[in-house]
């Protein structure tokens, strides 16, 4: 199949339950001479950020045209994702589940995308939304990255993916507006920033626990450390498909470790710079096929 788009980033026109949805697609210089398939990401964006400022934050963007993937970038109505939260006013909750299976179908219909290499990452609200994704979207996705996020506590209580979905976690031990040890949003930092009261999340413990029997994992925990501040957690079964890989990062907040743009800690907390989150989780994605 030879690409509907040129190589570069694309407005693509989308209609969703009858909502006016576009999205953006960036098509790699490979894909019109790929001898095979190529993976597909989508990249969640934050609550209250765009997905082409989000984009710029993590490096996506570049890191896809080096590596030779399909990056897609969608967009939440009012820049909240219905992550199971209920976090957007009442009336605009959208069944953002639908929305981005239309996106992989389209960019699929569009691009000789591979369909057991098909990938989730996201941050904040768009990290909970992913983790949306791996609970009912199982079928489709291949592997997910999170930063700074796991899954609404409704979502984890009644999960129950089709598949085993590899899963990669990177979370700061001081972030105020997805705790560590889940619940809601805690310190006057998070309240002022996040107006619109979210439900609770699962903590990023349980999550791994969850993770870990829903994937069949069986040895592990490997415990690893990148000093000064990082302590990696990773449980592997009988194939690939059971990985589970959890990245504490110690007194940061909720930020993207590695990012090219430092948020103001007083607001978000410290950024690592000890690792590049996106690197670890391309490379993370990467590794995995359904």
């Amino acid at each position: 199949m030879e690409p509907t788009k040129p190589a570069g980033r694309h407005a693509v026109p989308l209609i969703q339950d009858g909502i006016d949805r576009p999205y953006l697609l960036q098509v790699p210089p490979t894909a019109g001479t790929a001898e095979s398939r190529l993976p597909l990401v989508l990249e969640l964006h934050g609550r209250g950020i765009g997905a082409e400022t989000f984009d710029r934050m993590t490096g996506f963007g570049a890191l896809a045209g080096e590596e030779g993937f399909v990056l897609a970038l969608p967009s939440a109505v009012g820049e909240i994702w219905n992550d199971g939260r209920e976090a957007a006013p009442k009336g605009r909750r959208p069944d953002d589940v639908g929305y981005l299976t239309a996106v992989i179908d389209d960019a699929t219909a569009r691009l000789p995308i591979d369909p057991g290499r098909i990938y989730v990452v996201g941050m904040s609200n768009g990290a909970t939304m992913a983790g949306r994704l791996a609970c009912e979207l199982a079928e489709r996705i291949a592997a997910v990255a999170q930063v700074a996020g796991t899954a609404a506590a409704a979502v984890a209580a009644t999960c129950h993916p089709a598949r085993p979905v590899p899963i990669l976690n990177i979370h700061g031990s001081a972030d105020d507006y997805a705790p560590y040890e889940g619940g809601v949003r805690h310190s006057l930092r998070g309240r002022v920033v996040l107006r619109h009261a979210a439900g609770p999340s699962i903590g990023v413990d349980d999550w791994a626990r969850f993770w870990i029997a829903a994937n069949g994992a069986l040895e592990g925990p490997v415990l690893s450390a990148l000093p000064p501040d990082i302590t990696i957690r990773t449980w592997h079964g009988p194939t690939p498909s059971a990985d589970v890989a959890f990245y504490r990062v110690e007194g940061a907040g909720h930020t993207w470790p590695g990012s090219r743009f430092t948020l103001p800690a007083l607001l978000f907390g410290r950024t690592s710079r000890t690792f590049d989150a996106t690197r670890v989780s391309w490379d993370f994605l990467a590794r995995h096929s359904r």
